[in-house]
């Protein structure tokens, strides 16, 4: 899947529902959000006979628990046919060596952090960590986000990647 599609169908949801807070999302497209012991899982997205569902650690930080949903959102949004045969569960949240993980990531950094408020962090000259923690998010969104932006032709700084990005 294009990464230009993924950023489109997130800010068309924005767009739609006049936010990008994935907990009003997930209520106005009728997807049921629940947190739970599950062990060592961090999220899961869940589809069966047209019922959605994501499934949250109830273990996570409400940072953390925002970040998994945006990408159990992206599950839903992007690969709610592959869910119907088997449950899409997700331990490190994000691996970038994955197809449909990497393809959530991209939705849910599309719909948390803001092109504009992005854009001038960016270029102020912050590192990755402290433009992630004015944006209270992962160091690894941020380098994800500048990639992003660096595609669509905005001249930003090119962040490294971390390998432990999200890993406990």
């Amino acid at each position: 899947m294009a990464v230009d599609y993924i950023e489109q169908a997130a800010f068309a949801l924005t767009k739609k529902f006049y936010t990008s807070d994935p907990f009003e999302l997930c209520n106005c497209l009728g997807v049921t959000v629940q947190t739970d012991d599950i062990g060592t899982l961090k999220g899961m997205y869940v589809y069966i006979k047209r019922n959605r569902y994501i499934v949250l650690s109830d273990r996570l930080s409400p940072e953390m628990r925002r970040l998994v949903l945006a990408h159990e959102l992206g599950h839903d949004q992007l690969h709610r046919e592959s869910a119907k045969y088997s449950f899409i569960q997700d331990s490190e949240v994000v691996d970038l060596n994955d197809r449909t993980e990497y393809e959530a990531n991209v939705f849910a950094v599309t719909l948390l952090i803001d092109d504009e408020e992005f854009l001038d962090l960016a270029r102020s000259g912050e590192s990755v960590e402290r433009i992630a923690q004015k944006l209270k998010t992962d160091p690894n969104l941020v380098v994800l986000k500048s990639r992003l932006m660096r595609n669509r032709g905005f001249r930003i700084t090119a962040f490294e990647h971390r390998a432990d990005f999200l890993k406990d």
